[in-house]
């Protein structure tokens, strides 16, 4: 990525918190907190006018035992003046008949009509000097005293609201300086000492466990990306080394041969009949596995038991086609969406086009005669979707995020030649640094030996190459580096399965020995679909 690549500076992330953080309080809390008040002023209103009810109470009880309609004049305004003296101002009682208007015959002067805001409560009353003989006592209260009652109470609210987002804004503020505002700056610094090429200048912060957790994540591809590189260059120094010998050897001089093992003779006929029964049973339990579908019971069963066995024990007889045959066939049962949708997105690569192999292969070649490396044979294999499933369940990734679903295997000469074809592979395609894998300076734990490394072709597909020598090979494929014995060892080896799943086999041979042989070819219908076997060890 070049300078110009670069994003351009924005609203600092703790403008952004912030922002975010009051709009959302702001929202949250306000739309709340508004509901309340609203219901607690209504509440109050409510109550009010219950009390104003209540005061007028006996006022109506004295309106109906009146001997006249002087007398209600009188007590309407005792009422009255009897509240304005206690500071009860503005509260006013009016007689209303049946109809709903005021009672003209019993009200001294002129009374006002209560306005749209006032408090007011109204009791039914009976009395003979009123027309029709029923009516109405209203009580009611200008509403201007409660109104600015109920605007201290929304200016309250307010400043409650701003006082509890200036709190938390101030609280979020100080988190954020010491979690993560002080920990990103020094991990910034880290990451710009190490685009200085300083790789030890990133340290663990304090803060934030993420953040921590994001600086250690750093300063790991930091180191990872250094190790590539020193990887690399000594890589490159062994391809020199190696050409430097080509030059004694030119001179007359002898070459130093690494001898890595030998092969191991051959079993006896018992072993090769046993082998022979073992690829029989396997083979028909792929034939029946593909002939079966995803709800058959019986079939899922089957299939369950070759995912988690069968497929090793091909593997372990060096069938690599029979074993992703199997696989496969176990996966579309067991599976059978993820193995559609892989297949789908397979069948969209071009670099499952057999055209593209034979063009990599040949480019491959090419590179390698350039170098004067010589290779004793040159495969390939496209991953099938139960290999891609796998790799996508144990290691957490994507599709897009393999980089061996195409894979190319060189078997070369010697050690020095492994490096040769990997300098010369690095100069024809673009190699990812860090998918760079050097097993034969830093063998595997199982002793598994070779170079892997992720190339990138002209058109953008990325592909793996893996170098190794015959030796390496072959303790690859049967050897303690061999991919079926550390998968065995991982999954049974406590409980001895592995072993006992080959019992069957064991009394079969001893049942039939003497009496019959093993044919001594097999219908090739395990044969691979692809150029060349897949990676046991590497995947």
């Amino acid at each position: 990525m070049s300078q110009n690549d670069a994003p351009q500076r924005g609203v600092p992330l703790r403008w952004q918190l912030g922002l975010s953080t009051s709009v959302i309080v702001t929202l949250v809390l306000g739309s709340l907190t508004f509901f309340f008040q609203k219901n607690e002023v209504a509440r109050s209103r409510e109550d009010r006018e219950t009390l104003m009810g209540q005061a007028a109470a006996p006022l109506a009880a004295d309106i109906e035992a009146s001997p006249g309609v002087e007398a209600i004049r009188e007590r309407l305004h005792n009422f009255e003046a009897a509240h304005s003296k206690r500071g009860y101002r503005h509260v006013h009682a009016l007689l209303r008949d049946d109809t709903g208007r005021p009672a003209e015959t019993l009200l001294s002067g002129r009374r006002l009509e209560p306005p749209p805001d006032a408090l007011r409560a109204e009791i039914p009353v009976v009395s003979e000097f009123l027309p029709g003989g029923r009516g109405t006592l209203e009580v009611w209260q200008e509403g201007a005293e409660f109104q600015a009652m109920v605007n201290r109470r929304w200016r309250f609210w307010i400043l409650s609201i701003a006082a509890a987002i200036a709190s938390l804004l101030l609280s979020l503020y100080v988190a954020y300086q010491l979690l993560i505002d002080r920990p990103l700056r020094r991990l910034l610094h880290g990451v710009s000492q190490m685009e200085r090429g300083y790789w030890s200048g990133l340290e663990i912060p304090r803060g934030a466990w993420e953040m921590r957790w994001l600086a250690y994540r750093f300063r790991n591809l930091g180191t990872q990306l250094e190790e590539t590189v020193r990887r690399l260059v000594e890589a490159d120094r062994r391809a020199l080394f190696g050409l430097r010998q080509e030059t004694l050897v030119a001179a007359g001089e002898k070459r130093p041969v690494l001898v890595e093992g030998a092969a191991s003779p051959a079993s006896g006929e018992e072993a090769a009949f046993h082998r022979r029964l073992l690829r029989r049973y396997l083979l028909s339990r792929c034939r029946f596995l593909e002939a079966r579908g995803p709800n058959d019971t019986g079939a899922r069963a089957a299939a369950r038991e070759t995912w988690e066995r069968d497929v090793l024990e091909a593997e372990r007889l060096g069938e690599s086609g029979l074993k992703a045959r199997l696989e496969d066939a176990a996966f579309r049962i067991l599976e059978p969406e993820a193995f559609e949708e892989i297949s789908r997105r397979l069948a969209k690569l071009p670099a499952t086009n057999k055209s593209w192999l034979r063009k990599r292969e040949s480019e491959i070649r090419k590179a390698l005669a350039e170098a004067d490396v010589r290779h004793k044979a040159l495969t390939y294999r496209v991953k099938l979707p139960a290999g891609i499933w796998r790799k996508t369940q144990s290691k957490g990734l994507t599709l897009d995020q393999i980089h061996d679903i195409i894979a190319f295997r060189i078997i070369v000469r010697d050690e020095q030649d492994c490096y040769r074809a990997l300098k010369a592979l690095h100069e024809r395609f673009e190699p990812l640094l860090l998918r760079f894998k050097d097993y034969i300076a830093q063998p595997k734990e199982n002793g598994y030996r070779s170079l892997h490394t992720c190339l990138k072709s002209p058109d953008g597909v990325v592909f793996e190459a893996q170098i190794r020598t015959l030796a390496m090979h072959e303790q690859a494929l049967g050897g303690d580096a061999a991919h079926w014995r550390y998968k065995a060892a991982a999954d049974w080896s406590g409980s001895g399965a592995f072993r006992r799943s080959i019992s069957g086999f064991s009394k079969a041979l001893k049942t039939r020995r003497g009496k019959s042989r093993a044919p001594d070819s097999v219908a090739p219908d395990d044969a691979p679909t692809s150029g060349g076997t897949p990676p046991p060890s590497g995947d």
